[in-house]
């Protein structure tokens, strides 16, 4: 059994006394590095905590777990709606729309309706934000078992039978490539399906079994180093979700335990309470019995005067708001974009734009090569035509057709000022009409088409009277 070193020392004061002496004794004859003998000291002092506090293990002092897992996470999502939103949010608003894959053959528009390709990469998206990883298991009709690679090719979009995405928990990691010189070095050679993993939504499927990577596409943001090991979003931040949770857990204990109303019983008059002394024998069994049935108002009570115990609340607001702001900058979401709070028209505006202006990056980013990964193998093993193609998404920040038409009319009437007051006008008409939405050529189609049709109606005339 594993004992964690700072309980035992705080359990054993003479092993901790000895320890530190040696080491203090080591510090005086040079004998060891100065570093190593700050980790060694503060470890046992403290428990394995970085050095950075050498007095402190903040982790232990404050109830953080020493290592985040993704059992940690995903219960984290699962339970706590901020965390749920911060691995949301982004998915949902980059996945707003679908892109358009320019180049590719027909089949694929086939491919994607068949298999509901959006939703499942929506789906993965969404599982490996939660999880260091997260795999999307293609099920490929080769007639060959899952731990098996991919031999032949396929005969168009029918080989594909459906893709399933899988959460971390769902998909380990069963075997490494450790040969230095080969491709794949670092890679997993086997995944392993484990049903019932954590993030497993069927909990009546008892089967597990391997799955060959040709069969697998990893989705991993922040896997920069060419593994597939990313960083789950909800790690940077798990302490102050953590701490974020306490608060408004303790805030409703605390305001429910005021509600309750307890009660002691005070004893203010001897000589009642001698002359029921049978009945006061039993009172607190009478008196539970009272509160339990709520159609009971009144009980006497010889000789005890009743107080009400409650204790004034803290208000919260400014510690939620710190772990707010933390939060806040580990997913660099804003924090009234996380909590859904408005604080004005503009500071929403602001933040909104600057949110927005994040998922288009990640959209040309991450989510484009999500995309790139899944057409690839489609081509790869002939489930679509090779084909040279390109992925474009719509741009978030684009403004809408009022907000359009009301720049066109602000654009109009700064013109009508300085024309009033004789000055040169700051915007051409085709201006306008681009900020507007129209297109300048289908002005000049338009202006053209008017004066074919007002020469006609001057010749007409003249063609009758010859």
């Amino acid at each position: 059994m594993n004992i964690n070193p700072w309980r035992k020392n705080k359990s054993d004061p003479k092993v901790l006394e000895q320890e530190v002496s040696k080491l203090s004794q080591e510090l005086a004859s040079n004998s060891i590095e100065t570093q190593d003998l700050r980790s060694r000291l503060a470890s046992a002092v403290s428990g394995g905590y970085d050095q950075a506090d050498t007095l402190h293990n903040v982790f232990i002092d404050y109830g953080y777990p020493q290592k985040v897992t993704f059992e940690n996470t995903w219960n984290m999502y699962r339970r706590f709606g901020i965390a749920k939103n911060i691995a949301e949010l982004p998915v949902i608003t980059g996945w707003t729309d679908n892109p358009r894959v320019e180049g590719v053959s027909a089949e694929f528009e086939i491919l994607c309706k068949r298999t509901k390709l959006w939703q499942r990469l929506k789906s993965l998206d969404n599982r490996q934000r939660v999880g260091r990883y997260a795999g999307l298991f293609m099920r490929f009709r080769d007639g060959l078992q899952p731990e098996q690679p991919i031999q032949t090719k396929g005969s168009g979009q029918g080989a594909l039978v459906s893709m399933t995405p899988m959460y971390e928990g769902q998909l380990k990691v069963l075997e490494i490539d450790t040969n230095p010189a080969s491709e794949s070095y670092g890679l997993p050679t086997m995944y392993q399906y484990i049903s019932g993993g954590a993030g497993d939504k069927n909990d009546k499927e008892a089967n597990s079994f391997n799955i060959h990577p040709d069969r697998v596409i990893i989705a991993a943001e922040g896997a920069d180093d060419g593994g597939i090991y990313g960083v789950s979003v909800l790690e940077a931040c798990y302490n102050s979700l953590m701490d974020l949770r306490k608060i408004i857990g303790a805030g409703g204990e605390g305001f429910y335990k005021n509600a309750a109303q307890s009660i002691i019983f005070q004893l203010v008059d001897g000589a009642s309470a001698k002359a029921n002394e049978t009945l006061l024998d039993k009172f607190n069994e009478k008196y539970n019995e009272f509160i339990r049935n709520r159609n009971n108002r009144s009980l006497w009570t010889p000789g005890l005067e009743p107080k009400v115990l409650d204790s004034n609340l803290t208000n919260p607001e400014g510690f939620f708001n710190s772990a707010l702001s933390d939060i806040a900058a580990a997913s660099r979401i804003p924090a009234t974009i996380i909590s859904g709070k408005q604080t004005g028209r503009l500071a929403s505006d602001q933040d909104s734009k600057q949110f927005l202006s994040g998922i288009n990056s990640r959209r040309n980013d991450f989510q484009t090569e999500m995309v790139s990964k899944v057409v690839d193998w489609f081509m790869k093993n002939g489930v679509i035509a090779v084909s040279n193609y390109e992925i474009v998404w719509s741009d978030l920040l684009a403004l809408s057709a009022n907000e359009k038409l009301e720049n066109a009319i602000k654009m109009s009437e700064t013109n009508q000022k300085q024309y009033m007051s004789g000055g040169t006008l700051p915007f051409t008409g085709e201006e306008i009409r681009l900020e507007a939405g129209y297109e300048t050529e289908d002005f000049e189609e338009e202006v053209e088409g008017e004066e074919l049709d007002d020469i006609d109606e001057i010749e007409e005339p003249g063609s009758v009277n010859e």
